[in-house]
Parts: structure tokens; sequence; C-alpha cells
């Protein structure tokens, strides 16, 4: 019988020693697998929580198939009236059916990992659950961090994958799509390119890629001229890789309504925030790529600027709480965790401070507004739903399905079909809503979309619908 509440091994301070001991790893996995095969709330998120019980109720039914064939039980009637049943044969046929129940301890080392494998991070799990140490729980479980761990764990045996480096080269590939996009772009949409690429890195080959874009959007805050003289407020935008090379629409939109509403905005010089690097627990990479972000970010949130994340709702995760569990906790990094906010979240902010314009020119109707899930680990509530509702007769329906994309796990050639399988019931939901719009606050959440629906459901995002609901003009960027 495992002790639950046995937190000796609950470690996540990757500068502690027994964070990188596999016995003690393996002890802990087998404590929280055992707390989730009793509590199951997770049962529907990722496919991670399935392939647990599945797992362990495979064990058991084979259990019982053993002891029917050696006639210990007869075979179970599913259709048995046990409401029927003589007073006080309940409890005995309760008590034979414990005997096959399957133990996390009879699990395989392959089906331990699989479960490891198939957690992308979402983090739902971690609101919903109930022992975790935010709600106090004497369990301390936190599923996400532990997954993390075990992919460190392995990562250090037997290096990274090579999709893995791939993925984390987001920088590096949007340097070269300013150079080459259109080139790149027509070439990852040949089949026998796409073959290859599958079979030598591991992206699967049906996997549609987000196009790179030639003007970056920091090519296009070089040449941008602000209209700002007496600014409100002062931010930082921190634009994410995915933004400046793939989604430049989004940046520019967000700087165009920041600027409409007296915010000063700056762009000094960035990268990726490292998220990438997290995925296989790649700590080295993630630390050597977020130092420079750590450095550069500091020197503005002490001039008394706030730190605007305009990409997907991951970069925002990473500097906010990221940065302070996997980066040596400083002054630094408090600052610039407790100064970062999605660009929903500080526009939100201006509204409830009645510092925001309402002069609102076109109408944005009937939105089915995907919730992001890295958002909903940030517990900051529906800002872009907030946001919308200040246009005037805009509706707003909630999608809370997980697109099943994570970035990088979606776009790996041993996931992809997982991926596309949590998408299909994301597409479903909003199928059921009729709509003018579909909205998500993650670029990547939105790629996801529009592949699983065949291209009938196309995301926008809520701050390039809150920019038309402005009536700026955006005729040039085409």
């Amino acid at each position: 019988m495992l002790n639950h509440s046995d937190t000796k091994n609950a470690i996540y301070d990757i500068t502690n020693p027994s964070y990188w001991d596999k016995s003690s790893l393996d002890n802990e996995l087998n404590r929280v697998y055992d707390i989730c095969i009793g509590c199951r709330l997770c049962f529907n998120l990722c496919p991670s929580f399935p392939s647990l019980f599945n797992s362990i109720d495979g064990i058991g039914d084979e259990k019982r198939r053993e002891a029917e064939t050696k006639g210990i039980v007869e075979k179970e009637d599913s259709d048995r009236a046990y409401l029927d049943l003589p007073e006080g044969e309940h409890a005995s046929e309760a008590s034979i059916e414990v005997d096959f129940r399957g133990e996390v301890t009879e699990l395989s080392t392959e089906q331990k990992w699989e479960v490891v494998d198939l957690c992308y991070q979402c983090k739902l799990c971690d609101p919903i659950c109930p022992y975790t140490p935010g709600k106090e729980h004497e369990f301390e479980l936190d599923f996400p961090k532990l997954m993390t761990r075990a992919q460190a764990i392995r990562t250090k045996d037997r290096g990274l994958k090579l999709n893995d480096v791939f993925l984390s080269k987001t920088d590096l590939l949007g340097t070269l799509g300013s150079y080459f996009g259109p080139l790149i772009n027509f070439v990852n949409r040949i089949s026998i390119v796409r073959w290859f690429i599958d079979k030598i890195i591991g992206i699967h080959k049906d996997r549609k890629l987000p196009e790179l874009a030639t003007l970056t959007f920091e090519k296009w805050f070089k040449n941008h001229k602000s209209a700002v003289e007496d600014p409100i407020d002062k931010v930082v935008i921190f634009g994410t890789c995915y933004t400046n090379s793939n989604d430049v629409d989004l940046g520019i939109s967000a700087v165009e309504i920041l600027e409409h509403n007296n915010v000063e905005c700056v762009y000094p010089k960035q990268q990726c925030c490292g998220a990438p690097h997290l995925s296989p627990g790649d700590f080295d990479s993630f630390k050597k790529q977020a130092d420079p972000n750590v450095d550069e970010l500091y020197k503005w949130v002490s001039k008394g600027y706030k730190i605007i994340v305009t990409g997907p709702p991951t970069c925002s995760l990473t500097l906010k709480s990221e940065y302070p569990d996997y980066l040596e906790m400083s002054d630094k990094v408090q600052k610039i965790s407790e100064s970062t906010y999605d660009i929903s979240e500080y526009l939100a902010m201006l509204k409830k401070e009645d510092k925001i314009k309402t002069d609102f020119k076109n109408s944005i109707g009937t939105v089915n507004y995907h919730v992001s899930c890295h958002l909903k680990a940030q517990r900051i509530g529906y800002k872009s739903r907030d946001v919308l509702r200040m246009v005037p007769d805009t509706k707003v329906n909630l999608i809370n399905q997980c697109s099943g994309m994570d970035g990088g796990w979606g776009m790996k050639s041993e996931f992809f079909e997982e991926s596309m399988k949590v998408a299909d019931r994301c597409v479903n939901d909003i199928s059921a809503k009729e709509s003018d719009v579909a909205c998500s606050d993650c670029s990547l959440a939105s790629h996801q979309i529009k592949q699983a629906s065949e291209e009938k459901i196309k995301p926008s995002h809520p701050i390039i619908e809150l920019h038309k609901a402005y009536g700026f003009n955006d005729s040039e960027r085409k």
C-alpha cells in the first residue's frame, strides 16, 4: 500500500541532486499515478490520463480473465441486475472484485513512459487537481512538473531527439524565413520533401507547417514611427518568436491598438522565450536561451515598463512561471515575472482603470472563442472575452476544449495522429455553435484547428478582431 502523503520524492528543484535520482523519480511516479488512478478527475483532459487508466484497468481485466479460466469466479455478466441481489451479497461481490484490481506497481516500464510521452504540458490538470500544493493539500501533487522531471532525466541519459533539436531552433528558422520565406514555404508543400523530413528529422509528413514571413515583426517595428506623445503607460513588447516570424499581423495589431490608447511601446533585443527546450527537459539550453531575455527585459522593468506578450500564451506563461521555476531565482527573474502580462490581460486592466478608448467603428458579431490552455493555467480569467465584449453587440461563446497542438508536440511524427484526435473534439465543439468568427489567443492552436477542420474553420486572434473593430487600415500589410 503506497503512502500518498509521503512527499519526500516530490522534488522539483533542478539544483537538488535528488531531482536527478532515477529511483526517486520511479517512486514518485508510482505515488502520483496511484493517486490519479483513485481520483480520475482528469479522465477527459490530455491523452496521458486515459493511457494510465486504460493500462491499469487492462491489468485488472487480465487478472479476472485468468480467474475465470481457472474457475475461481464465474464469467462476468455486465447485465447482471445488482439491485436484485440478496442483502449482503453486494459486499461479497465487491470484495471478490478488489482482487482483480490493477496496481500501479504492476505497470510495465513502457506503460509508465507512455503516460510521460503523451503529456504535452497543457497544464489543465493543475487547476483541476484537488491535491496540488497551491490548494495546500498534503499530497503536494504536481503532475506537469513530474512529467518534465521524467523527460529531463531521460534526456540526460539518452540525449536529445532530432525533432526536439529542430523544434527548438525557432529563432534560426525565423531568420532563414526572413530571407528565404517564400522558397521554404513552397518546399514545405512538396510531398517527397516532407517524407524525407518525416523519416530523418521526425516532423510528420501530414503536418501543415506555419508559413514564414519575410517581413518580420522586428523589421516592421524598426521602421515604425510612433505618434504617442503623452503616454498613459510604457510597455515592452515581447513579440515571441512565433509572432515575429509567423503571425506578424498579430504583433502589428497589438502595437497599433496600444498606441491608439496612448501607450508607449518599445521593442528591445529579444529571442525565443525558451519554452521549446522545456519539452524534453533540456534545462541547460533553456537557461542559455532565457538569460539574455532576463538581462534585457530587466533593464526596462527597472525603468517602470511593463512586459506585454503578443504571442502564444505559452510565452507569457514561460516568463511568469517557468523562469522562476527553472532559472536561478533572483530579483531580476521575480520582477520580470511580476511585470509580465498577456496582451488581452493588459487591455482588460486598462479597461478596469477606465483608460481604454471605445471608439469602435465596426462590429464583430458572435464569436466562438477558443480558450487557450496556457491562459487557463495562468488563472487570470477570460480576459480576451472581456476585451471583445467592449465592442457593442458582441456575443462570445466559450470553447474550452484543448486543441491538442502544444507547439512542437503536435508536429512530431510519433504524436501527430494523437494530436489530431484531440483537435477533432475541439473542432466539433466549435462547429456546434453558430458564429460570425472563431478566435483563439494561441496562434498555434488556430493553426491546428484550421488543419483539423480542413480549413472550414479559420480562427483569428481576439486582438486582430479588436483591431478590425477599431477600424484601423491594414491594407498596407498585404
